[in-house]
């Protein structure tokens, strides 16, 4: 309440200068000849502000930027001859396109089925394996990052390495409570060059480095990283299912919705011509 009260003040305050009224008694804002803008015409602006100061400098920059609209539509107007100006056709079209997109839309959000089993997502990938060329390095790993003073540096070094269920799980848990970062997810593949970004692996050859590596600890700092490379895929080799797997939902998504489209369309067209209402006159 207190911010609505600020903005209305701020609205008051910049309507003051000006006299004339709008017809439910408003006091305008700004004028550009006789062209006004007055409160109701920048209510939506204030929805999402957050102070009084935040208020004011929303309305003046909208001010500011309406003012040389506004003068730009009237130095158009007088420079402009009929023809130019005659913009039916363009408005047409732009009220056509913008009912089309929302008539779209929801038809889509009515009728598009977005279920995509995995077996549809593997079959997609089979199918189109030419086009999943790795364009960078990607790599399966396993990553903790523990204070090398830890008391229980030993006993998750040892977790780390073992290929035990069990001991994924309490290595899982002794991390959430000791480890400064840590990537357990060994099944997930991931770019090499964001995995840099959270280890101390500086490599120019990056293939030459997953090709020689398999189990790291490095000591940076107060830490150490215990790294552990599972599997890898280099550049211009076959990208992996699971990689490409969020791309490739939304390709067949998109495949889906361009499909739903075109047999709406065909069915329209149809159903017009069975009622005659279309005709296409051809020139004599």
């Amino acid at each position: 309440m207190q911010n609505a009260l600020q903005i209305c003040a701020i609205i008051v305050l910049l309507g003051a200068a000006c006299s004339k009224k709008s017809a439910t008694g408003e006091e305008p804002l700004a004028r550009v000849n006789n062209k006004y803008l007055y409160p109701t015409d920048v209510q939506d602006l204030f929805y999402t502000t957050k102070g009084e100061t935040d208020s004011a400098r929303i309305l003046q920059v909208y001010i500011d930027s309406w003012i040389k609209n506004q003068l730009l539509a009237q130095i158009a107007e007088q420079q402009l001859n009929e023809k130019e100006k005659n913009v039916s056709r363009e408005l047409d079209e732009y009220r056509n396109a913008l009912l089309i997109h929302r008539y779209q839309s929801r038809l889509l959000q009515e009728r598009l089925d977005t279920l995509i089993t995995e077996e549809e997502l593997r079959t997609y990938f089979e199918k189109n394996k030419n086009s999943f060329e790795l364009a960078k390095n990607i790599l399966q790993l396993k990553f903790i990052k523990i204070d090398r003073k830890s008391r229980i540096l030993s006993e998750v070094r040892r977790l780390f390495l073992s290929p035990d269920l069990k001991s994924k799980k309490e290595l899982a848990s002794l991390c959430e409570k000791h480890a400064a970062n840590f990537f357990l997810d060994d099944e997930a593949w991931l770019d090499f060059s964001e995995v840099q970004k959270e280890l101390p692996i500086k490599q120019y050859d990056e293939e030459h480095f997953l090709r020689n590596n398999k189990f790291l600890e490095i000591n940076e700092g107060k830490y150490i990283y215990l790294i552990l490379i599972i599997a890898y895929r280099t550049k211009n080799s076959l990208s992996s299912f699971e990689f490409e797997k969020a791309r490739i939902k939304n390709v067949v998504l998109n495949q889906r919705k361009n499909d739903l489209l075109r047999k709406f369309e065909q069915s329209m067209v149809k159903k017009a011509e069975e009622n005659k209402e279309i005709q296409i006159y051809t020139a004599k």
